[in-house]
């Protein structure tokens, strides 16, 4: 019975592998259900059997895989929110370490590039839209509650009378187009040994700091 269910597992994931690359290379319309089957090298009713919505359960699967980018960040974003002290930095420190994480995460990169530019948020998968719109909305949620928590420490202040909604939602444009011009052009900049630099000019076009610059990164 063990060695059915591993060979299951490796079957499974075969398939997820094998849809991950198609969904880069075709496209996720342009898929079909034996293009999968056929890449990794098993039946189509072994495909039918471990997905029976097709694409629409691996494509749910693949994201199960890995968080997509919005969510990841509300996640560790709520660290800002337990953060007592230096609000605002916590958020810094966070930022740089994600970036960074993502230069060292194959198959995060690959599920970024479907949603990016190879997913149709369409039809059945209109639900990936939803979910993403939702992980926005709490990082949005997250970053505005941290800028006014760090104005109220006196930690920082918002250039150009910015509200904390406005700076939130400019903090995650600027953060959106850097990583998704990353994931297509990686040749334009260093992601990883730039992280820091990166994130402390997209943070100036919105916050002043107030506290000396020793306090920016606060300790792990």
């Amino acid at each position: 019975m063990r060695k059915t269910k591993e060979e299951a597992k490796r079957t499974r994931q075969a398939l997820l592998n094998a849809a991950e690359h198609l969904f880069i290379e075709k496209g996720l319309s342009r898929t079909t259900h034996n293009d999968i089957a056929q890449r990794a090298g098993v039946t189509r009713g072994a495909l039918n059997w471990h997905f029976a919505e097709g694409k629409l359960d691996i494509f749910s699967a693949l994201l199960e895989r890995k968080r997509q980018m919005p969510e990841r960040l509300a996640e560790h974003m709520a660290c800002c929110e337990r953060s007592i002290a230096c609000p605002a930095a916590t958020m810094r420190r966070i930022l740089i370490g994600d970036l960074q994480e993502l230069t060292h995460d194959a198959q995060l990169q690959r599920i970024l590039l479907i949603c990016t530019q190879h997913c149709e948020f369409a039809g059945e998968f209109a639900w990936v839209r939803t979910q993403l719109d939702a992980s926005v909305d709490r990082f949005l949620e997250i970053v505005g509650d941290t800028l006014e928590r760090a104005q109220a420490q006196d930690e920082i202040r918002l250039a150009d009378s910015l509200t904390t909604t406005q700076g939130a939602r400019l903090i995650y444009i600027h953060l959106k187009g850097l990583v998704e011009e990353w994931i297509h052009r990686r040749e334009m900049f260093d992601l990883e040994h730039n992280a820091e630099l990166l994130v402390d000019s997209i943070l100036r076009s919105v916050i002043l700091w107030q506290q000396p610059r020793e306090l920016h990164a606060p300790a792990e």
